[in-house]
């Protein structure tokens, strides 16, 4: 596994264990499956604080770590991304041009 990928698994697997425990814990916290005609659709409404406070949490801690590991891109990396990037927008604008709609 490229260290990449494992720093990506590090965020990923505490995030996917963190939603399970909330569900085990809080039963259906968004009322998915819920029968009862009062509770259904009622969504975030009626999510605890606290649960609102960790999804914060978490989805900063995400944001840190994209932006963290965009700042420690290399130059050759960086070179490598825009060439692709160019190469991808030049190649769905031949595909407008030939289907014609430019």
């Amino acid at each position: 596994m490229a260290p990449k990928n494992r720093g990506a698994l590090l965020v990923i697997a505490p995030l996917v264990v963190a939603l399970a425990l909330v569900w085990i814990i809080y039963g259906d916290p968004f009322h998915i499956f819920s029968s009862d005609p009062q509770h259904t659709g009622s969504g975030f409404a009626n999510v605890p604080v606290w649960l609102w406070v960790i999804g914060v949490a978490i989805l900063g801690s995400v944001m840190a770590y994209g932006i963290s590991q965009a700042r420690r891109q290399t130059h050759p990396e960086s070179n490598m991304t825009q060439t692709a990037t160019s190469e991808l927008y030049r190649s769905e604008e031949s595909n407008r041009k030939r289907k014609g709609l430019t």
